[in-house]
């Protein structure tokens, strides 16, 4: 067997893994109690942990054959057949996921598999290099770890989880429009995250392009001048795009942070942004002033680092992080380690707290553009707001805009720095009363202006 088809089914292997675990959650969740089987789940997560562990040792010893992955692949899909059988001895027990040590179990036991099955990939294709070098101990952890989550066999892999959800949320959802952008989130993910700055035959000239420097400054290395119309290009288009339709353009289509932060189960988390301590504090519109200053400081270091990074490039200075690109070293920080951490203590601060916290770079730029230009929810009739009981809109915000309905009352309109345009608020309506306001709907009323 060549090496090429083993990496194959090593990375076809990690995909049934995965791919089950997240049709397992959908398979086994309750949407309206917000209820999940937690005793089956947990079962098919600690077999995954099980058996990626040994197929990362199997790979270590250099013990990989096709027989022994198949015969994996095997047991844990007959394992699973019977555990979903009617006739399965496991029965389980069903928890809800507002109970943080469940939710906490539910993001970090598939996030481990993730990282054994992605590791394993690595070390198979002689890959695993420390991604920000070596330093001491701890760094040395750090550094392998983001080599890890900035992995192309990390997206493949935990994109395999995330899609069933991502997809039952597509079927779940009453509003075209919704349903429309979802597909567009799940289309973003594997084709423009995954597929063509990886995979693609256009992937060796793909940062020269503008728009595809999707996570800002230090996506695709430093800011070397043969560079700089891929990478000031893509900030030129998104800014445009966020001020035409909003930050959703970024934060709920293109980014890979909605992909997994919106699907069924995960979405549902926002409830920890109405009931966590951390949580109840970015809850409204307002942008607190610590808010305000962690974006102000961190759009500055990335300023900085930007300068810096090309006048090494030009030859002028010579300045490094412990050994990394200033940018390359803040991109790789924030969405290699940082964002990961974010994303396991959901639980304990909330849902999309790279929105809320102000820590993101590229969101916030997205964001101050889209509150620039045309985009706003609005509402039909600000008197049904008025008349509504249950504020259903408030309750279904994934970054806890919960005053949105004071908006529609007083202008009939919300347009926030906060708003990613996610439309879950458009789809609890049950009046049917909100809608989302961008520069087709301007254009529509200045044709009829006109006429």
């Amino acid at each position: 067997m060549t090496n090429d088809v083993s990496t194959l089914v090593l990375l076809l292997s990690s995909i049934l893994i995965s791919l089950s675990e997240g049709i397992s959650y959908v398979k086994n969740y309750k949407r309206t109690s917000l209820m999940i089987n937690f005793t089956k789940i947990l079962v098919i997560l600690i077999e995954g942990i099980i058996i990626s562990t040994i197929l990362l040792i199997l790979t270590l010893l250099s013990a990989i054959s096709t027989v022994l992955v198949f015969s994996l692949d095997f047991v844990y899909t007959i394992s699973i057949f019977l555990l979903f059988s009617n006739s399965s001895p496991i029965k389980g027990k069903e928890k809800s996921i507002n109970d943080f040590k469940v939710a906490l179990s539910i993001l970090l036991l598939p996030f481990i598999t993730a990282l054994l099955l992605s590791t394993d990939m690595l070390i198979y294709s002689h890959q695993f290099q420390p991604a920000l070098g070596l330093y001491n101990p701890i760094w040395n952890v750090i550094s392998y770890f983001v080599s890890i989550t900035g992995s192309q066999w990390i997206l493949i892999i935990l994109g395999s989880f995330f899609t069933p959800l991502v997809i039952h949320k597509i079927l779940a959802s009453k509003s075209r429009g919704n349903k429309v952008r979802l597909m567009l989130m799940l289309l973003a993910y594997w084709i423009y995250s995954t597929y063509l700055p990886n995979f693609s035959p256009v992937s060796s000239i793909f940062p020269y392009i503008p728009y595809s420097w999707f996570n800002g400054f230090g996506t695709f290395g430093p800011l070397a001048p043969s560079l700089l119309i891929g990478a000031l290009g893509t900030y030129a288009v998104t800014a445009v795009l966020s001020f035409l339709f909003g930050s959703r353009q970024i934060c709920s289509v293109t980014c890979t942070a909605p992909f997994m932060l919106q699907g069924t189960v995960i979405g549902d988390m926002k409830i920890f942004n109405r009931t966590t301590k951390v949580g109840k504090k970015m809850l409204t519109s307002r942008l607190s002033a610590w808010y305000k200053i962690i974006t102000l400081l961190t759009w500055g270091m990335l300023l900085i680092f930007a300068v810096l990074s090309l006048l090494d490039q030009l030859g002028y200075i010579n300045f490094y992080i412990l050994g990394n690109d200033p940018t390359v070293f803040y991109a790789v920080l924030y969405f290699n380690l940082l964002w990961y951490v974010q994303f396991l203590l959901i639980p304990f601060v909330g849902n999309y707290s790279c929105v809320n916290m102000g820590i993101c770079t590229w969101g916030s730029f997205n964001q101050f553009f889209g509150r620039l230009g045309f985009f706003k929810l609005k509402v039909k009739d600000p008197q049904t707001c008025l008349n509504c009981r249950t504020v259903d809109c408030a309750k279904a915000c994934p970054v806890g805009i919960t005053d949105m309905r004071a908006s529609f009352l007083r202008k009939g309109e919300l347009k926030s720095f906060k708003c990613i345009g996610a439309g879950e608020c458009v789809e609890a309506c049950p009046h049917d009363n909100i809608f989302i306001y961008d520069v087709r709907n301007w254009l529509r009323e200045k044709n009829w202006r006109i006429k």
